[in-house]
């Protein structure tokens, strides 16, 4: 697959410009999104680190404190005087409002004021939705303890206590007794944007599920389903340790109709998007919209199993662009997070490439760990199957076969 070389000062790459891409994370993870990215067009970064990994890709790069919007800006300056940009990308949620203000500044293409508002903080989306009649978690505001205190009252437990809009990921948490509620309401107001506070909403049974939306000729439209399961070692934190996208999700004839007006509330009309819900007794709960992609390493597992790109949309729609959705159905793909709170051996650099640990499973591990949440992740599991139930069948037979493994090395 095509990769772009550092380019020369003022030269443009044809009518398409730079893709400026906000942050980026293990080459594990990130690797194929970047292939992807720089395959559509020239691509320059701003990240915590210096390149390392990304550099083949790259036309261009700076650092800076991702979650410092003026530092963040003058890099961008610095890049725009070098070469052109016609679209920025981010992932992450705490992204959001930097690359807002870069597209503003840059003139370029993005979500208008109203549809970032309502992506952003999470009680906003809550209030449209209910405006909306779609039926979500009905997350309160809280901008102090006495609120938190009410809204918990109001809710019942056990609750869910997160950040109103986060600046890191993972930062909610269960709560199942108001002792523990002044310890999460002060870790969520710690982990939220100066300002901008706490939400409480009720922790909901049922099935967790998050729709992946593409363009089409008539809108959003759903493409794939996630499942994820919480991992046990992080509790109280809310933390995946696996997720599994089946092309035939079962659950996709509910869902779809909850997605396309949960988007349509928040006023998304382009790009590709993901509507987090729980599917209750009583039909599906929306509990968050994101209004752009979060996590590349999804985006991969979803082209596997459907053939729509959904990355490349996500550059092209950042650039103003449009994005043909081919699709095709190849069963499923399911990934499991290697984490835990220890801090074992570190893998060596030639350890890097993925390898076979079942004839299912590929194992990919991380250069160094990872910090996600109260845990340290060290890699992940991938597998394909049929189905959801096969699996998830694979992911635990490798995860036992990986252990066995360690034990016996």
């Amino acid at each position: 697959m095509t990769t772009h070389a550092p380019s020369a000062p003022r030269q443009e790459f044809g009518p398409i410009g730079h893709l400026l891409v906000l942050g980026s994370g293990p080459q594990a993870e990130w690797g194929y999104a970047m292939r992807q990215l720089a395959a559509d067009g020239p691509l320059l970064l701003i990240d915590d680190e210096p390149p390392s990994w990304q550099t083949p890709h790259l036309a261009g790069a700076r650092t800076a404190n991702l979650l410092d919007p003026a530092h963040v800006l003058a890099k961008a300056r610095s890049l725009a005087s070098t070469w052109a940009i016609s679209g920025v990308l981010h992932f992450h949620p705490a992204h959001a409002r930097t690359a807002a203000a870069l597209r503003l500044e840059l003139g370029l293409p993005g979500p208008t004021a109203a549809t970032l508002e309502a992506s952003t903080l999470r009680h906003r989306t809550a209030q449209l939705l209910a405006h909306a009649g779609v039926d979500h978690s009905g997350a309160l505001y809280a901008d102090s303890y006495d609120q938190a205190l009410q809204a918990a009252h109001q809710v019942g437990f056990p609750l869910v206590c997160k950040p109103a809009s986060p600046r890191i990921r993972y930062a909610a948490r269960k709560v199942t007794a108001i002792p523990e509620l002044a310890e999460a309401f002060v870790a969520a107001t710690a982990a939220a944007w100066t300002g901008t506070g706490a939400v409480i909403e009720p922790l909901l049974d049922g099935i967790e599920a998050t729709a992946y939306t593409a363009d089409s000729p008539s809108g959003p439209q759903v493409v794939a389903i996630s499942h994820a399961t919480l991992d046990p070692l992080a509790e109280p934190s809310l933390l995946p340790v696996e997720v599994v996208v089946d092309a035939d999700d079962v659950c996709a004839p509910v869902i779809e109709a909850t997605a396309g007006r949960a988007l349509a509330a928040l006023g998304h009309r382009a790009g590709p998007a993901q509507i987090r819900m729980q599917i209750t007794s009583t039909g599906p709960q929306v509990i968050s919209v994101t209004t752009h992609l979060t996590d590349p390493l999804m985006g991969m597992l979803i082209e596997q199993v459907t053939g729509i790109d959904l990355i490349t949309q996500a550059g092209r729609a950042a650039r103003g662009r449009t994005h043909d959705t081919e699709e095709r159905r190849l069963g499923a793909a399911a990934v499991r997070f290697l984490q835990g709170p220890g801090t074992s051996k570190q893998p060596e650099p030639d350890e890097s490439a993925p390898f076979h640990v079942t004839p299912y499973a590929t194992l990919h591990p991380y250069r160094t760990h990872t910090l996600v949440g109260p845990l340290r992740r060290s890699g992940y599991l991938l597998v394909a199957g049929t189905d959801y139930l096969q699996c998830s069948t694979r992911l635990r037979s490798a995860a036992t076969e990986l252990r066995t493994t360690r034990l016996t090395a």
